[in-house]
């Protein structure tokens, strides 16, 4: 599921504050995420939708049950993907087959990486299609972020990809797509995003990028790995790291800086 034109075409018409800008920039994001999907879609390994859809329904049974909504994202995605009745049945038991136990991610993951003309943009697709498993409860549990960390590692995707990855997706269900396309960002969104890099209103651009690198250098988990081996803290910094590099993105966009 690339969302990223939708995301940026968005996002513009949201610095404009005019919302028929808005609608245009979304408009002409998904004209781009659909013409990049076909592109992405002839450069997939033959295995990428049956490695996709395991890895799905693993990660959705990584909290011990499989809920409705993860199931309806699984359908979601086939549809994403341009699946036909056959190959959505199939989809469906390579997704239960990714819940079973006894599943190896990681001879699936080898095996992919080895097929990808570009294991890289290969890993990005994965990890676009896996995060909104987690970014559908309030909370993900350590075991499915230890899985798509596993993904990320073997695709060469960094802890601090990973976290603009999440926070493009968690920009656009909230601001972006058809769920929003009437919403502004609320006053107090605005203010915690504030509170979050301990600035006020009045802070100048400069000051944000600042409070943003300070931030993400003090708390972020690669940093910490070395002086932490407590597994609860580390989750407690990657979540605050996610959480301030939301802060950042959701000013950046308001106030239209790069």
């Amino acid at each position: 599921m690339n969302v990223l034109g939708k995301v940026i075409g968005g996002l513009a018409g949201l610095v404009t504050g005019k919302w028929p800008v808005v609608l245009f920039g979304l408009l002409l994001g998904h004209q781009f995420d659909r013409g990049y999907a076909k592109y992405a879609s002839a450069r997939r390994p033959r295995a990428f939708v049956a490695v996709a859809f395991r890895l799905m329904g693993h990660v959705a049974k990584a909290d011990g049950r499989v809920s409705e909504d993860e199931i309806r994202l699984a359908r979601t995605a086939m549809h994403a993907l341009d699946l036909d009745g056959d190959n959505t049945r199939q989809a469906m038991e390579w997704f239960n087959t990714g819940k079973d136990g006894r599943y190896n991610a990681a001879d699936d993951l080898e095996m992919l990486r080895g097929q990808a003309l570009d294991p890289h943009a290969i890993g990005r697709q994965l990890v676009q299609l896996l995060l909104p498993i987690l970014l559908i409860k309030d909370e993900a549990s350590q075991q499915e972020r230890r899985i798509i960390w596993q993904v990320c590692q073997m695709f060469d995707i960094s802890r601090v990809e990973l976290a603009q990855l999440e926070a493009a997706i968690r920009i656009d269900r909230r601001f972006g797509g058809q769920r929003s396309q009437s919403r502004k960002p609320q006053g107090n969104e605005v203010d915690r995003a504030y509170v979050l890099l301990g600035l006020g209103p009045d802070a100048s651009d400069k000051q944000i990028k600042t409070a943003y690198r300070r931030l993400t250098n003090r708390y972020h988990p690669d940093k910490l790995a070395g002086q932490v081996s407590d597994p609860a803290e580390l989750e407690k910094a990657s979540r605050k790291t996610r959480e301030i590099r939301e802060a950042y993105e959701l000013l950046r966009t308001r106030r239209g800086f790069k």
